[in-house]
Formats: C-alpha cells, sequence, structure tokens
C-alpha cells in the first residue's frame, strides 16, 4: 500500500473521529492505553503473519536470544516450535547424542520462563536426511505439514530457520504442496557467488538441496556475511537482558556459562554475534506500508541458483526467484529487542 494514498483517504476519516471522542470515551482510550504499555503494546489490527520456528536451540546461543525476540512480537503469531539438530554426530556447542531433544527443552524451559503455554514446541529429527526423497517423519515435521496445510486462516506463514533445513526438507518431502504455502527465511549459506561450506548448510547439505533444488519453496536467504554483521556487545547483554525477569536472567546466565566452557580454547572478547536475530527483523519488523518489504534491510533477487553438495551454487536463469539479503538494519533488530524484554520483563 503507498502510503500516500492510505493517508490521503483515511487523514480527514481519522482526524473527525478523534474530534468526535466524548471525554469519557477519551479518558478510557487513555485508561486502556496505560495498561497496554504496562504488558506491551499490541497492533489494534492483531498479528500479521504466522511463524513457525524452527532452530538448533541447544547449540550456539545465538538461537535463544532470536527465539525469545520472535516470541514476543505482536506483529507475528508464533505457532509452534521444532527444535533441531546441529552438526553431526557431535557439534562444538552440543556434543550430545539427542541434539533435537535438546533443542525442544530448551524452547520448552524458554515457553515456560516467559509464561507462553499458548506456543507448543516439539522435537524434530536427531538425525540428517539419508537421501533426498526419504523424510524424517518426526512431531516436528508433522506439526509443520499441520500448520501449513490449515484452511481456517488467511495469514501468511514464515518458516524461520536458524540451523539444518532437515525439518523443513522433510515436512515438504512428506507433503510437497505445502511449498506453496510457506515462506522459508533462513540463516544459513556461504556468500554469493560462490557459495561453500557454511555451519548451517553443512549440518545436512542433503536436506538444504532439497528445499533449493527440489522444491518450489519461497525462500529469504541470510548468507554468512549478511549474520556475521549482527554483532552486540556483553554490556548490551548484561544490562538489556540481564535484568529483564526470569527469561533474561536465564539467557544472559546461560551466555556467561557458555563463554566460561571454551574459555581454555576461545577468547570471545566482550562481543558477541546474534547471527539468528535477522530471523525477527524481517518477519516481524517489515513496514506499515507493505508486511513483506523490509526497506532498511536490502536484498536482491535472483534465480534460485542450483545447490551443489559442498554448498557451491550454480547460477541458473529460469525458475523460481528467492531473495538474498546483502544487509539488515541492526539498529532497529536489537533496539526493537531490548526495548521488548523492558517493556514484557522488566523489574
Amino acid at each position: 500500500m503507498d502510503r500516500r494514498l492510505f493517508m490521503g483517504s483515511a487523514g480527514a476519516a481519522g482526524l473527525g473521529a478523534l474530534a468526535a471522542l466524548p471525554a469519557s470515551a477519551a479518558e478510557a482510550a487513555s485508561v486502556s492505553t496505560g495498561a497496554a504499555r504496562q504488558r506491551g503494546f499490541q497492533p489494534p489490527a492483531g498479528p500479521r503473519a504466522r511463524v513457525i520456528i524452527s532452530n538448533d536451540l541447544g547449540a550456539d546461543p545465538d538461537g535463544l536470544f532470536a527465539f525469545v525476540h520472535q516470541v514476543m512480537s505482536p506483529s507475528t503469531d508464533v505457532r509452534l516450535a521444532v527444535g533441531a539438530h546441529a552438526q553431526l554426530p557431535s557439534d562444538p556447542f552440543d556434543t550430545g547424542k539427542y541434539q533435537a531433544e535438546d533443542s525442544y527443552k530448551a524452547a520448552v524451559t524458554m515457553l515456560r520462563l516467559m509464561r507462553r503455554g499458548d506456543v507448543k514446541a516439539y522435537a524434530g529429527s536427531n538425525d540428517a536426511l539419508k537421501d533426498s526423497s526419504t523424510p524424517r517423519e518426526t512431531a516436528g515435521a508433522k506439526a509443520i505439514v499441520a500448520e501449513a496445510m490449515r484452511t481456517d486462516t488467511n495469514l501468511p506463514l514464515y518458516i524461520t530457520a536458524g540451523g539444518t533445513l532437515t525439518d523443513v526438507a522433510s515436512a515438504y518431502l512428506m507433503e510437497p504442496s505445502i511449498a506453496g504455502k510457506v515462506t522459508l527465511v533462513w540463516i544459513g549459506g556461504k556468500p554469493y557467488p560462490a557459495g561453500g561450506g557454511e555451519y548451517n548448510f553443512s549440518a545436512d547439505p542433503v536436506a538444504a538441496q532439497v528445499v533449493f533444488n527440489q522444491s518450489t519453496m519461497p525462500i529469504w536467504q541470510i548468507p554468512s556475511d549478511v549474520y556475521s554483521m549482527c554483532m552486540v556487545s556483553d554490556f548490551e547483554l548484561q544490562q538489556n537482558v540481564g535484568t529483564a525477569g526470569d527469561i533474561g536472567r536465564w539467557l544472559w546466565q546461560n551466555q556467561l556459562s557458555y563463554y566460561q566452557r571454551f574459555a581454555g580454547r576461545i577468547n570471545f572478547g566482550e562481543v558477541y554475534q546474534l547471527g539468528d536475530s535477522p530471523l525477527v527483523l524481517l518477519t516481524a519488523l517489515t513496514s506499515p506500508w507493505d508486511k513483506t518489504a523490509t526497506y532498511t534491510s536490502p536484498y536482491d533477487t535472483i534465480y534460485a541458483p542450483r545447490l551443489n553438495a559442498d554448498g557451491t551454487y550454480t547460477a541458473r536463469d529460469s525458475g523460481r526467484k528467492i531473495r538474498v539479503y546483502k544487509g539488515v538494519d541492526t539498529r532497529l533488530m536489537f533496539a526493537d529487542f531490548f526495548a521488548k524484554l523492558r517493556a514484557l520483563y522488566g523489574e
């Protein structure tokens, strides 16, 4: 929707309605607004999209921050979360055998601390795909299919994936028609035009190839050169996250434990990369005039490349087009995250 056309048609009516508001109604509106501030802003028109979160929440802790941010964002209706596996057979961040179960447990813990029993969590696959035609039929993959196949809502559906695409690819292989019912927003892949091995791609190359090469699923891709821009200082996290109630303390203490765990091998300094946070920015913090527009986060629209087994790209000149982001609005993204924590859980 064009902003000027909207203001031209709605401006006079809106001003007239405000002028005609009785004093008693104005007082009631003031009280209502004050209450809304206490519990956090809620868009009067409701959410603009549904979201399924898929992430390796037991691995790199950046996914934990993005998870909390997404669940706090009222313009997206988070329908469910799927805990995904990380690198196999062992990940430097999650060395356990049942990584998807670890991710599921992290989701359950965060939802409890956030008092968000309305959001359901499921475990995805602990294993990568064994080939490009056989899905891992887990509770998580089945839940993705069920939400995508709903016919009782017109809200668009995003799958925000901050890790492997095993569960997304499995859902597609189980029910290929979901490709026309979802948009995948994926943190993964090396920069264009070359590509190459990258953490999230390497967790299940076959699954990524299924999504890119076999499906017609719309994709918004945030490659590694872009998600690496998402830096925050530990003082920012300490002051803005660590003071935000039970969920904030849990996030900050988990981050400190993570640093301590690797202290003998890695000196992280005083900055960390919250590389999964663009998933929230691009689905919840979009233009008021166009819910799919991300004007301050530029992207190229290209024909979906062929994704090779080593993560490299082979360019194509036909087929479906995808978005490949070139930058993200980190000011809006992190300022919004910190503000929501203060508004909803600050003490």
